[in-house]
């Protein structure tokens, strides 16, 4: 059996746009991936609200994507794959950082997921839309923050001989929120990962 490794944020976890209420088992694409992929395939969920690439966060403690996957890596291992979608909560206006250090964190993440032996896709999470339903977003930069992810990461996963997916170029975040991605969505994101995994 393969296992997959999902480490994400909230759309990993599954945040509904609506509420912020977690969609259902069946609905994330977490579970569609699970589906689609079969009984052949074990699919690994280590989503997590307001996690970030790899910065602390001083309101909402233990988000820092690079310090806490350690922990995650050990509980898990083996794992055949490692998927890592973040960056979306980097572009809130507490962080000073840089899209370009959000790359380089999450190229750290992925060369400790790649030291155990797997394979990583390095996804870009879609690219919040106007208007954003929450105000630890400053609109403009976060927009053009995100937006700037896509070709950084892609930048990584050439070098670093990994799986690129820009969710952007398959799904958006839902116009209820700006930020989260709705159940449609889900559906499609877990295809294209199903996709680009069965034939990697």
């Amino acid at each position: 059996m393969k296992s997959v490794l999902c480490y994400g944020d909230s759309n990993t976890w599954g945040a509904s746009p609506i509420d912020i209420t977690r969609l259902d088992d069946q609905t994330r694409w977490t579970g569609v991936l699970q589906c689609l992929l079969g009984e052949s395939w074990r699919v690994l969920e280590e989503g997590l609200s307001n996690r970030t690439t790899g910065f602390d966060d001083a309101l909402v403690l233990m988000r820092n994507g690079k310090a806490t996957f350690p922990m995650v890596c050990d509980t898990h291992r083996p794992f055949e794959w490692l998927i890592v979608m973040l960056g979306t909560n980097d572009a809130k206006s507490r962080f000073p950082h840089t899209p370009d250090e959000a790359a380089d964190a999450v190229e750290s993440i992925g060369k400790m997921g790649a030291a155990q032996g797997a394979k990583v896709l390095l996804i870009a999470p879609p690219p919040l839309r106007l208007p954003i339903a929450y105000p630890e977003f400053d609109e403009a930069r976060a927009v053009s923050f995100s937006r700037a992810l896509a070709p950084l990461y892609l930048e990584v996963a050439e070098a670093r001989g990994w799986e690129f997916l820009n969710a952007g170029s398959v799904i958006s975040v839902s116009l209820l929120d700006g930020v989260h991605v709705e159940a449609e969505a889900h559906t499609r994101l877990a295809q294209a990962i199903a996709s680009l995994l069965r034939n990697a």
